[in-house]
């Protein structure tokens, strides 16, 4: 393995150094959307909040504010309404900073060594620069399943629904993340927590509006999420478009999915080594990578979390060859490719139109669940200090 000279050690290894160009990849963001170009999609969050209050339908069509439809839950304004709520630039300028903030922090509270989390902070700032480019909640999103493991590790429980269900809200597919339950004790205790939690945010809303108007906010919004359009399914970004392009046009998404959940329930047939770290850890990873790749909708964008699995995967793979195989294909292909270091032709020719940023983390998805099958005797199950399986 190549040993990098000791002045470029030094930089790797610097907390501070990365922290800082956190700092400069969400100000150069934050500048050049509030100041240089006009950014659709945090017009659509910041009058979603505006739209609530008036009464006024969220999921219409409005023209003179924005293009597009609003896809998000009635409460989703309101999570984000100490921000949104701000005059519209100064909420722009501090949206980066938020989520940056947030993702940085999982990474940080998760039981790894100082070397782990600098690993994890360098595979992962480019593809979290891509999602900050796209000024949406991507990073929290990443974010909230490592908030949830967190809190189930310590045996908090209730803590664990409160995130899971604040991501639901945010985005629907992060209730991937109430997988989880199944491998920790107090399961009992989570299913009412997450009811409870499920209660609350949907009453949120309430703060700023009706109930009648409310219900009516819910029924749109339940219409609008089976409303996709020929655009998505064509330009989506996962797996539904690798086994359409490669395979058949007529396998639908329902068929895709449902074959992803039942192997991804295969794992839970290993009942004793739910104990394991190692598995746990794999577990999580499956998580974040299941919900990105099985969405048939996903975007460049999203992909921060789907990445944000792969690091976790990688912490506590085995290391073997085909490892290294995939985890380089996939920073060139996933992380890199989307962007202006890519050459223009190799974008246009081969990443986007044969799907190559999904096709690394697929097939790293699968080689999770092997892993999850048939662990390496190459990988220790001792457990972290700080990971004590909720007890």
């Amino acid at each position: 393995m190549i040993k990098l000279p000791l002045h470029f050690q030094q930089i790797f290894n610097n907390k501070r150094f990365i922290f800082i160009l956190f700092v400069i990849a969400a100000l150069f963001v934050s500048i050049k959307y509030t100041f240089f170009i006009d950014v659709n999609n945090y017009k659509i969050f910041f009058y979603s909040i505006r739209h609530l209050i008036e009464g006024v339908s969220l999921y219409a069509d409005h023209p003179n504010q924005y293009f597009d439809y609003y896809l998000y839950s009635p409460t989703f304004g309101v999570i984000f309404s100490p921000v949104l709520l701000l005059p519209y630039k100064v909420g722009l300028f501090l949206w980066p900073f938020l989520f940056a903030a947030m993702w940085v922090l999982a990474v940080n509270k998760m039981p790894w060594t100082d070397k782990q989390k600098l690993f994890a902070w360098w595979f992962g700032i480019q593809e979290l620069l891509t999602a900050l480019d796209n000024v949406q909640t991507n990073p929290l999103i990443a974010a909230i399943p490592l908030f949830a493991f967190i809190c189930m590790e310590k045996g908090k429980v209730f803590w664990a629904a409160f995130f899971i269900i604040l991501g639901f809200y945010i985005k629907v597919y992060s209730i991937v993340a109430a997988a989880l339950f199944v491998v920790y004790p107090q399961r009992v205790k989570f299913l009412i927590s997450l009811a409870f939690w499920l209660l609350v945010f949907a009453l949120l809303p309430l703060l700023f509006t009706t109930p009648s108007k409310l219900v009516w906010q819910y029924q749109l919004w339940m219409d609008r999420l089976f409303q996709k359009s020929e655009h998505d399914h064509r330009t989506n970004v996962s797996i539904h478009r690798l086994v359409n392009q490669t395979i058949s046009q007529d396998i639908s998404p329902v068929a895709i999915i449902g074959a992803g959940i039942a192997l991804f329930c295969s794992v839970f047939i290993h009942i004793k080594r739910y104990k394991e770290v190692y598995f746990r850890m794999l577990l999580l990873s499956q998580i974040l990578i299941f919900q990105v790749i099985f969405n048939p909708v996903s975007e460049s964008a999203t992909y921060i979390t789907a990445v944000t699995g792969v690091i976790v995967w990688w912490l506590y793979c085995p290391k073997a060859r085909l490892d290294w195989f995939l985890v380089i294909f996939c920073y060139i292909f996933t992380v890199m490719g989307p962007t202006d270091l890519m050459p223009r032709f190799i974008r246009k020719q081969f990443i986007e139109p044969y799907v190559l940023k999904a096709l690394p983390v697929v097939l790293i998805w699968f080689r999770i669940l092997y892993l999850m099958h048939f662990p390496s005797k190459k990988v220790s199950f001792i457990s972290n200090p700080e990971m004590n399986n909720g007890k």
